[in-house]
């Protein structure tokens, strides 16, 4: 299923490169074409009502399980969506003045009316804009998606890897895992997807609309419209994000940042958040560090896994979470309630909101090990803790382990998620460490939350017994066992823990749950697990060590739901957490190491804040050009003639034109030829942004821009990688954009000395970039297409300084495109010779910036060929001159099924594997 998806994600990311134009069917359309048409038309609002009715044979946990729908969208304002499982089913219909979500197998219906959320509510119009975020990796497809083409769409899905079209049918095979066929003109849709079948019907809109409250069989329960639109958008845009992550979510920009009383650092790619001070102050610097953490967290905990709870148990899940905090409430100190206020107010949330969040753990219901003594290779107390708890709604996105020196409080980290501030495994300066394991009792919530007493215990209590006292004396709630552990004295207690009764568990001590026991060790788990976790502990005995230790919670300890893992060494004021990504559990994850003391004493250092941006502003730079040592004589020719003397320069900051960049750069042109205008290089910056949509620090690429005059695909380029999280510069080559002045266009020699300038200029662009602020100085790269390419190849190649090079539809052998190329070459061709320029002047004038010379200097790691098999601007056979001369692998040169235009649709996906080479170290690379 997982190629599967993938493939529909792919044909998703390929609709927004272009604005297409529309299509109308007839007898010569090919036959996939045609059978697309009805479909896209619906999902790009040409055809504003229909009917779509669906039954499919899912693998849900393991099973093969009936599933039928039923979509029905009368307008812009109204429609009916019903599913219907074994077990579950639900039933929505929203109409122009209410909503109704109903749950035909509970008998109950919620019924909503009045005003929705100004931004999250469910009309049918621009719902996709409001659903898919940045969170998801089919975001890009939301921006043109209304103008998208059968015809292009058809295009793309013949020339994937793994897709085999019928021509004469349309019908379509994806590797082995699915195939699709058509027939009723397109409008019934049937396969299999891993060998169950699926089959969805396209029919038109019914006459008949029954009004969203008119429910006979049903219990009406009244809930706020916006509550329940809010909630189920809400939910829908993270449950996308988990089934469909981006890179946002994958691979997170790790950048460290402070604010007053708190700092974000990234140690071994785990977030860790250092807090200190008043209960207000320690909330206010949680919020700003993690804000967008957050508010991810509440999405999966309240919005995304609250609407399936509500249909799986026809309650509404608010009202039981909120039912949970009163009762909750009156135990939780009012420190604890204090910061979670104020975490709120520097969120902007409701408070209200924030704190029944944090109670979320009470509603429902791992593993754990403390060994020392003989039972280790030295004697300390190792103490594992495994988190086995719902990764499917996403949590591991909001993952972070907290460092915490409250005023007046033991300092403690707490592995943990944005947004909560209870503990559910942790450690503190006194070298106690603590982990749960939820068990039943539901509902018994007169007590101090779990959370709330952990944290307690964390900030209170310095000795096993100080923390088997506190758990003692207060009010517990429903039914959890715990390990509580001891580095100083070096031993540890199992914890079963209930509102009416508690009973601990001393080393080696045996229990009819947990069976014999063994000398200086508490080992905690149930069923299987427990029977394989006290299995590697008695094989191991004695030769426990810190990687043994991780190795007794790899799976099938853990779940394959292992949140995380953590391995505390408490005496040594050490831990070990691994959190798990939207692939692997955490115990089949690498662990970081944290030292708590250390992560405290870097408190004392004093946050500083970069200085905002602004025109005008000017920054200092120096070239740093170096060739490196060139024993061909050709090459070493080649290279005098295009490098020039480094010196220092400035790059100012200027007012961007409208809609091209957020700032405009210029610095002087490395190789000026006498016109003041085109010799002050301009670059359009894109800044990299991060979800708050505030300039970040990030990677940066260079865009070198096509030969056409409004630098459209350039421009393209440039925005999508920007969406994608990188400072992206465009430069404008010489005498375009702001470089052009009154004479206009050079014509003749004119065109090779540009070609000249702009080698060196792309070239000093990597340093005018290195002096600005948020750019990671050590991963700029390079990227160019077409004209763009060819100044690439040949910038890139002077010495080794772009981090990756990637070169589009550009080829080796100038003067052999020039001559045998069409569309854009041979109008250069035609321009030249108006100037008179023949054959063997031409062949001179193209010998000095050829890329073929220097092709070898370029490192074959770090370097990417895209081109066109279908190319008749720069032929393949050039391409292929070029990347023979570079020494490229086969995974380095990509061959697009495509000419020297339709290539752009597969623009989405390059500027993701781009996105993604950026981030990859070059070692790594250079064995894919």
């Amino acid at each position: 299923m997982r190629s599967f998806k993938a493939v529909l994600l792919t044909l998703v990311l390929a609709l927004p490169v272009c604005t297409w134009n529309a299509v109308v069917a007839d007898d010569t359309t090919p036959p996939l074409v045609q059978n697309l048409k009805p479909w896209l038309d619906c999902i790009t609002g040409k055809n504003p009502s229909y009917a779509i009715h669906g039954n499919a044979q899912l693998q849900i946990e393991g099973q093969t399980q009936p599933v039928q729908l039923r979509f029905i969208r009368f307008d812009d304002e109204s429609f009916d969506l019903q599913l219907t499982h074994p077990e579950y089913a639900v039933h929505f219909r929203r109409r122009g003045d209410g909503m109704a979500m109903a749950l035909p197998k509970h008998h109950v219906v919620y019924l909503g009316s009045g005003s929705v959320d100004a931004e999250d509510h469910m009309r049918p119009a621009g719902i996709v804009s409001r659903v898919v975020g940045s969170g998801t990796s089919i975001q890009l497809a939301t921006q043109l998606i209304e103008n998208a083409d059968p015809t292009s769409l058809a295009s793309v899905l013949g020339s994937l890897e793994n897709v085999t079209v019928q021509a004469d049918t349309g019908s379509l095979t994806v590797g082995d895992d699915a195939s699709i066929s058509f027939s009723e003109n397109g409008k019934l849709l049937s396969g299999k997807i891993d060998g169950n079948p699926v089959e969805i019907r396209l029919t038109q809109c019914p006459s008949d609309r029954p009004a969203w409250d008119d429910w006979q069989e049903l219990e009406k329960r009244q809930i706020p419209r916006q509550e329940l639109e809010l909630q189920l958008c809400r939910g829908l845009r993270r449950a996308l994000e988990v089934l469909s992550p981006s890179t946002w979510l994958t691979t997170p920009r790790q950048v460290d940042r402070e604010v007053e009383h708190g700092k974000l650092r990234w140690i071994d790619g785990n977030r860790v958040v250092l807090l200190n001070g008043t209960p207000d102050e320690i909330g206010e610097a949680h919020g700003k560090l993690l804000k967008s953490e957050t508010m991810r967290c509440i999405d999966s905990v309240v919005y995304a896994f609250g609407t399936v709870q509500t249909v799986v148990t026809g309650r509404w899940f608010r009202s039981d979470l909120d039912a949970a905090y009163v009762r909750l409430a009156p135990h939780i100190p009012e420190r604890h309630r204090a910061e979670t206020r104020a975490l709120a107010r520097s969120l902007e949330l409701d408070e209200h909101l924030v704190e029944t969040v944090n109670v979320f753990p009470e509603l429902f219901h791992c593993s754990g090990f403390a060994l020392f003594g003989n039972a280790t290779v030295d004697g300390k107390l190792y103490h594992g803790r495994v988190l086995d708890y719902m990764t499917t709604i996403g949590l591991q996105d909001s993952a972070v382990t907290f460092v915490v020196a409250p005023d007046g409080q033991i300092p403690f980290a707490n592995v943990g998620y944005a947004g909560f501030i209870g503990s559910v495994s942790g450690m503190n300066a006194e070298k106690i460490s603590l982990g749960e394991m939820g068990g039943r009792g539901e509902g018994k919530w007169d007590g101090v939350p779990m959370a709330t007493l952990m944290r307690r215990a964390l900030e209170e209590c310095s000795s096993l017994e100080q923390v088997k006292q506190l758990w003692s004396e207060s009010p517990r709630t429903c039914e959890y066992y715990y390990v509580f552990a001891d580095g100083e004295t070096r031993t540890a207690v199992g914890v079963a823990a209930k509102p009416e009764s508690i009973e601990f568990v001393q080393p080696g001590e045996g229990h009819a749950l947990l069976g014999d026991g063994i000398e200086d060790a508490v080992v905690l788990s149930a069923g299987s697990r427990l029977e394989e976790l006290r299995k590697r502990v008695k094989n191991q005995y004695g030769k426990i060590d810190v990687m043994a230790a991780q190795g007794l919670m790899s799976r099938p300890v853990a779940m394959s739901s292992n949140l995380h893992n953590v391995l505390f060494v408490p005496e040594d004021g050490v831990l070990y957490v691994a959190n798990a990504d939207h692939i692997h559990p955490a115990a089949e994850r690498p662990y970081s190491k944290l030292d708590l003391n250390a992560l405290l004493e870097s408190m004392n250092r004093k946050a500083t804040v970069a200085a905002p941006i602004t025109a005008g502003a000017t920054f200092k730079a120096k070239d740093t050009l170096n060739p490196q040592k060139e024993l061909n004589e050709d090459a070493k020719q080649c290279v005098e003639g295009l490098c020039w003397t480094p010196s220092h320069f400035d790059v100012r900051i200027e007012k961007a034109d409208t809609h091209f960049g957020d700032w405009l750069i210029r610095f002087p042109s490395a190789t000026p030829t006498g016109n003041a205008t085109n010799d002050l290089v301009a670059m359009e910056w894109y800044q990299a942004r991060d979800e708050k949509l505030s300039p970040a620090f990030a990677p940066a690429a260079i865009v070198v821009h096509e030969s056409g005059s409004n630098m459209a695909v350039g421009r393209l380029i440039a925005s999508g990688l920007q969406q994608l999280g990188v400072h992206t510069f465009m430069i404008q080559l010489p005498h375009y954009g702001k470089r052009r002045g009154s004479e206009g266009k050079p014509e003749g020699k004119d065109v090779m000395a540009a070609m000249k300038q702009a080698i060196a200029d792309v070239r000093r662009a990597k340093d005018a970039v290195s002096s600005l602020p948020l750019v990671d100085v050590d991963r700029v790269s390079v990227q160019g297409t077409s004209l763009g390419g060819f100044v690439t190849a040949t910038s890139a190649a002077l010495d080794d300084s772009f981090y990756r090079v990637f070169i589009f539809l550009a080829g080796g052998d100038l003067y052999d495109v020039m001559t045998h190329g069409q569309k854009d070459a041979a109008k250069m061709r035609a321009e030249l010779a108006r100037a008179g320029i023949d054959d063997s002047q031409l062949k001179e004038l193209l010998n000095p910036i050829e890329p073929l010379r220097l092709a070898h200097r370029l490192d074959p790691a770090t370097t990417y060929l895209f081109s066109g098999l279908y190319d008749d601007v720069v032929p393949i056979q050039n391409s292929n001159r070029l990347a023979k001369a570079i020494g490229l692998e086969v995974s380095h040169h990509t061959t697009m099924l495509a000419n020297h235009y339709s290539g752009i649709i597969y623009l989405p996906l390059l500027l993701t594997k781009i996105r993604n080479q950026m981030s990859e170290p070059v070692d790594e690379l250079a064995t894919h």
